[in-house]
């Protein structure tokens, strides 16, 4: 069994900041920052050991174990972090992950409105749907720690292949093991961060759940799914068969009989990977062939930007769910859907603290 070369880029969680209007902001800087704005320049720390001391000084009345976790977190990420190294991004209002490529050194940045602690990215994709990932990553990815060096699972390597335009992340390598973080370094790795800080429980949960639909409701039973909502909105559902469909996957209309206006085209595409502009041009042209009201793509990986612009121009005729707008809609509806489906999707509700909005 070989070890994977330590010379390999490594992939970090940086989430930023409970804010998470700095998602977006990251996004457009072309940047990655951490909020610890408690902190001055870290420019001139030179080892871990400095770092505590600095965090020790300027947090007062911290306990040891959170001066040593912060300490740890800061010096990866100003230091440690090197340039070519893979950023993950968990993107909170769209529910997506951004990959970017470290490009730069550490920079201190003064003032209120900005993360002061930031490193130059290139970001590569900004839309990664979460059903592209395996579910043993998404659980490393729920780690509340602001930097986390993801290595379990050879995930360096399963993460690049999807920043480079893999449709899904492949799994890990036969035969690889992940090479010995340094204790030395004493580096907050995805399982260190996750005992010491917890995890996004709620996102995990989405995440398993969307995990249970990719897994029972693959390709063409998507649309059973897709119909069994609309069904539980008011509307009246025809699921087209398996095979050839001509655009159509499912007829939906009011009424008993299903053509009472609103009239709705429904395309289902259960795939991880983006859609392109295509399929709503396709789209669009069965709605108008077949008269009806409106067009419904419901695209599991979203859209690539060129089909995001469509859309905006056509936003009063096609409408588009992604995986979190049906996750939402499950959710809304579980009580009335089949129990066929209830069945394959076992949900229980119950109440958990957001730590999100501490």
């Amino acid at each position: 069994m070989t070890a994977l070369d330590s010379a390999e880029p490594k992939a970090w969680l940086v989430r930023g900041s409970k804010n998470s209007a700095f998602d977006q902001w990251m996004l457009d800087e072309g940047l990655s920052g951490v909020d610890f704005h408690e902190l001055p320049d870290l420019s001139g720390i030179a080892d871990l050991a400095a770092m505590r001391d600095m965090v020790r000084a300027s947090i007062p009345g911290l306990k040891a174990g959170a001066v040593g976790n912060y300490a740890a977190q800061l010096f990866a990420f100003s230091t440690r972090m090197a340039v070519g190294d893979l950023v993950i991004l968990p993107v909170r209002h769209s529910g997506k992950l951004a990959f970017g490529v470290v490009a730069g050194g550490y920079e201190y940045r003064a003032g209120e409105s900005t993360l002061n602690h930031v490193r130059r990215v290139d970001w590569r994709l900004a839309d990664v749907s979460r059903t592209a990932i395996n579910q043993d990553l998404l659980y490393s990815l729920g780690a509340f720690s602001t930097v986390v060096q993801i290595s379990r699972n050879d995930a360096a390597w399963r993460f690049w292949q999807v920043a480079n335009g893999a449709e899904a992340d492949p799994g890990a390598r036969g035969g690889a093991t992940p090479a010995n973080l340094s204790a030395e370094i004493e580096a907050i790795d995805s399982d260190d961060a996750i005992a010491e800080e917890g995890f996004d429980i709620l996102r995990y949960s989405k995440d398993r759940v969307l995990g249970r639909i990719r897994e029972r409701f693959a390709g063409h039973r998507l649309s059973d799914l897709v119909a069994a909502i609309l069904e539980a909105e008011g509307m009246t559902c025809k699921v087209s068969p398996p095979g050839a469909d001509g655009g159509i996957d499912i007829i939906a209309g009011s009424g008993v009989l299903g053509i009472s206006a609103p009239t709705i085209i429904v395309q289902v595409k259960s795939q991880p990977s983006h859609v392109g502009s295509e399929v709503l041009d396709q789209l669009g042209g069965v709605v108008g062939q077949h008269q009806a009201d409106h067009g419904l793509l419901v695209a599991m990986g979203g859209l690539t930007r060129p089909a995001k612009d469509k859309v905006a121009m056509q936003r009063l005729k096609v409408a588009v769910w992604d995986e979190e707008e049906l996750l939402d809609r499950i959710y809304k509806h579980y009580a009335v859907l089949p129990e066929d489906i209830k069945k394959d999707i076992p949900l229980t509700l119950g109440w958990v603290i957001d730590e999100n909005r501490n």
